[in-house]
C-alpha cells in the first residue's frame, strides 16, 4: 500500500514538473510574439519588419538578424541599412549581408558604426528580404543598433504644410457636429503611418496649379497630398445614366467619365505632378430583413458618426476622383448646416457627388453629397443631375511656393 502511494506521489510530482516547464515555455513564447509586433514601422511608405528587433546585445560567436522591407507606394522608393549606437569590444566582429533583392544579394564588411548600404531602390509592390550574419569568433560582448532609413523628400509639400501649421491630435468638435470654426491641421494614426486632414474654416489650404484655384484635403501616409478644386465643374452630371441605373462599377459611372474628360483637357498637360493613386468606392454592405441593401458608410456616418480615411470597400486607381463621404465629415460637414468650413461653395444653385454610396434598393443606388447650404445628405438617387468637384492628388515630391492663402496661395514648383 505505501509503495503504491510513494508511486502516486512522483507521478504527480512529475506533472506538476511538466505543467510548470509547458506554462513557462507559453509564457515565454507569448512575450515573443507580443514583442514582436512591435517591430513592424511605417515610415515614408516603406513597411519595415524588423523580425528580430532593433537593438542588439551580443556574446555568442554567431548571430543571425532577419528583416524585410515592403515598398507599399505606386513609385520606386530608395532606403538605406544603418549599422548605429556600437558599444564593447569589436576585435575581429565582421559582418554578412545577404537578400534576395537582386541589385544587393552580398555585402561584407567590419561591423562598426556605419552605413551598410546605401539609396537602395525598391520597386511598387516589392518585398525584400534581409539576413544579416554577425561572426565574432572572440566571443566579445557588444551592443548594437539596426536601423532601415528611408531616403526622404528635401522641402515637400508635405513639409511644408506641416511646417507652416501647428498639429492638433484631436479635432475641437465631435464628427456629429458641423465644423465652423478654424480647427487647423489635424493627425489621425493609421496601420500605414500618419494623415493630417484640415478642418473647419481654414484660410491657409489654398493651391494654385493647372490655372486653376484648389484646397488642400489631407496628407496622406505617403506623404502624397490631396486636393479638392475650390469650385464645381460647370455641368449638372448624373452618377449613373437611367440604362447604367443600379452599375456598381464607379470607373464605369457617367460621373467618371465626365471626370475623366476633364482630366484629358485641363489636367494631361501637367500629368507628371499628379499621382495615379487609389481612391475609395466603399461598397461595403449589409442587407435587412426585408432584402434591401444598405451601405456600411451610412451606419458609420449618421448613426455612430465614425468617418474613417480606412476603406472598407474598393480602392479604385486612377488619376482623379470625388471625395468620399467620411473625408466631407472629417473636412467639418454633419446631418446640418454649415455655411463656414472650406468645402462650402455659396450661391451653388444644386448639391455636388461624393463617391460613397449609401443605400441600393429594387436595383437603384442612392450616394451621399454635399447640400447647397453645406450639410451632408445621405440619399440622393444616382441619376439625379446635381454637381461634380473634381478631387486630384500630387506626388510627395512635390515642392511649392507661396503661403497657403487666398491672397498667396500654394504655387506648384
Amino acid at each position: 500500500m505505501r509503495k503504491k502511494y510513494k508511486v502516486s506521489l512522483i507521478g504527480i510530482a512529475i506533472l506538476i514538473v511538466l505543467f510548470i516547464g509547458l506554462e513557462t515555455h507559453y509564457q515565454v513564447y507569448q512575450g515573443e510574439e507580443k514583442d514582436l509586433s512591435a517591430y513592424i514601422k511605417v515610415l515614408e511608405g516603406l513597411s519595415i519588419n524588423y523580425l528580430n528587433g532593433t537593438e542588439f546585445h551580443v556574446t555568442k560567436k554567431e548571430q543571425e538578424v532577419e528583416f524585410s522591407i515592403t515598398n507599399q507606394l505606386t513609385e520606386t522608393l530608395y532606403y538605406n541599412i544603418d549599422i548605429s549606437d556600437v558599444s564593447g569590444a569589436l576585435n575581429e566582429v565582421t559582418y554578412r549581408l545577404t537578400s534576395d533583392n537582386p541589385n544587393l544579394s552580398e555585402a561584407i564588411g567590419k561591423l562598426e558604426q556605419k552605413m551598410v548600404a546605401s539609396r537602395i531602390s525598391i520597386d511598387p509592390g516589392t518585398t525584400h528580404r534581409y539576413t544579416l550574419e554577425i561572426l565574432n569568433p572572440l566571443g566579445n560582448d557588444f551592443a548594437f543598433k539596426l536601423e532601415i532609413v528611408p531616403e526622404t523628400v528635401q522641402n515637400s509639400f508635405a513639409n511644408t504644410i506641416l511646417t507652416d501649421n501647428d498639429i492638433k491630435e484631436v479635432a475641437n468638435t465631435p464628427f456629429n457636429e458641423s465644423a465652423i470654426e478654424n480647427e487647423g491641421l489635424i493627425r489621425q494614426s493609421t496601420e500605414l503611418g500618419n494623415i493630417y486632414y484640415f478642418r473647419g474654416n481654414i484660410e491657409n489650404n489654398y493651391v494654385s496649379f493647372a490655372n486653376n484655384l484648389w484646397r488642400i484635403v489631407k496628407i496622406n501616409e505617403d506623404n502624397s497630398v490631396k486636393l479638392i478644386l475650390n469650385n464645381t465643374l460647370e455641368n449638372l452630371v448624373a452618377m449613373n445614366m437611367p440604362e447604367l441605373s443600379g452599375n456598381n462599377d464607379f470607373l464605369l459611372s457617367t460621373a467618371y467619365q465626365n471626370l475623366n474628360n476633364w482630366y484629358e483637357i485641363y489636367l494631361k498637360e501637367f500629368d507628371d505632378a499628379i499621382l495615379s493613386t487609389y481612391y475609395c468606392f466603399d461598397n461595403s454592405v449589409e442587407t435587412t430583413n426585408d432584402g434591401k441593401m444598405n451601405y456600411l458608410s451610412n451606419t458609420r456616418l449618421f448613426i455612430n458618426y465614425l468617418p474613417t480615411n480606412v476603406c472598407g470597400g474598393l480602392n479604385i486607381s486612377s488619376k482623379i476622383g470625388l471625395l468620399t463621404a467620411d473625408e466631407a465629415v472629417m473636412a467639418g460637414a454633419s446631418s446640418s448646416e454649415n455655411m463656414s468650413y472650406y468645402l462650402y461653395i455659396d450661391g451653388l444653385q444644386t448639391s455636388w457627388w461624393t463617391m460613397t454610396p449609401n443605400k441600393r434598393e429594387n436595383n437603384v443606388m442612392s450616394y451621399m453629397a454635399l447640400g447647397t447650404n453645406g450639410s451632408l445628405l445621405r440619399d440622393v438617387s444616382e441619376t439625379s443631375s446635381i454637381f461634380i468637384r473634381p478631387v486630384i492628388t500630387l506626388s510627395r515630391k512635390t515642392q511649392v511656393t507661396g503661403m497657403g492663402t487666398i491672397e498667396n496661395p500654394y504655387q506648384i514648383s
